[in-house]
């Protein structure tokens, strides 16, 4: 995975927000999960973990790590507006 990740560009996900008035963390870790398996034609999706609790303001800046057979990589994510629409991008691999 570390090879091939570094390809990925910023892409943009609406985030709906969940009852807490935050972002909804599991549909961003299921999209970020699904999106690094398409765009790297993976075979199986990359465990995907981010932070808890991440409160809907634009600008926001956070990481989440995806995981994939023992090598992981460093999801910066952007808050791209107040409605949960991000952007993001891979910032740092290792194995």
């Amino acid at each position: 995975m570390r090879s091939r990740i570094l390809i990925i560009a910023c892409t943009v996900a609406a985030l709906s927000a969940c009852s807490s008035g935050g972002l909804d963390i599991d549909k961003l870790e299921s999209t970020l999960a699904t999106e690094l398996q398409t765009q790297l034609d993976l075979s199986a999706a990359p465990a995907v973990t981010c932070p808890d609790d991440v409160p809907i303001e634009k600008d926001n800046v956070f990481n989440c790590t995806a995981t994939l057979d023992g090598e992981s990589a460093d999801i910066q994510v952007t808050q791209t507006d107040d409605q949960g629409n991000v952007s993001w991008e891979v910032v740092q691999t290792s194995s």
